[in-house]
């Protein structure tokens, strides 16, 4: 949970400084790269911790466990923050997602009836209140921290050949 939370930390600083800076306008791929690395850092860090705690050994579900739960609790974290944020720090964010997605819809389909625009807008509002996004956060945050510790504890798994039978 501890570094989970820092792990959190480190996402909703991350977060809010790309916000302060203006980056999520300029899409740029630097904010995703650096949250990306962090995660990776985070759960190799913890589990290479965990290891060092344990004698040096690790199974690999034991590594798989403690990288997805890692991350999971910083995903808690992330979408407490982001719900925060949508909901008083900058609540036209989700409008301008909105007629960000009006755009491209219309860019990318320019023959669109205006019953089917406005039924794409209207599916989009749904999914962008403030609630979806936080839960939709955590599960798509655990599943990339599941996703990557599928492939990190691979690597850094040591099992105990004292313990076998």
């Amino acid at each position: 949970m501890n570094y989970g939370a820092y792990l959190g930390l480190g996402l909703v600083l991350i977060s809010f400084t790309v916000y302060l800076f203006g980056l999520e306008e300029q899409k740029s791929i630097i904010p995703s790269l650096l949250n990306n690395l962090l995660i990776i850092g985070a759960i190799i860090y913890s589990v290479i911790i965990f290891r060092d705690q344990n004698n040096g050994f690790i199974s690999y579900s034991k590594s798989l466990k403690l990288g997805t739960s890692v991350v999971f609790f910083a995903s808690v974290l992330l979408a407490f923050y982001t719900f925060i944020f949508v909901t008083f720090i900058n609540p036209e964010y989700l409008v301008n997602i909105i007629d960000i997605a009006e755009q491209e819809i219309l860019k990318s389909n320019p023959e669109i009836s205006d019953e089917e625009l406005n039924m794409a807008i209207n599916m989009t509002q749904k999914m962008l209140q403030p609630q979806w996004m936080a839960t939709l956060s955590v599960l798509g945050g655990t599943f990339m921290g599941f996703f990557y510790s599928l492939i990190i504890s691979f690597f850094l798994k040591k099992d105990d050949n004292n313990l076998m039978i």
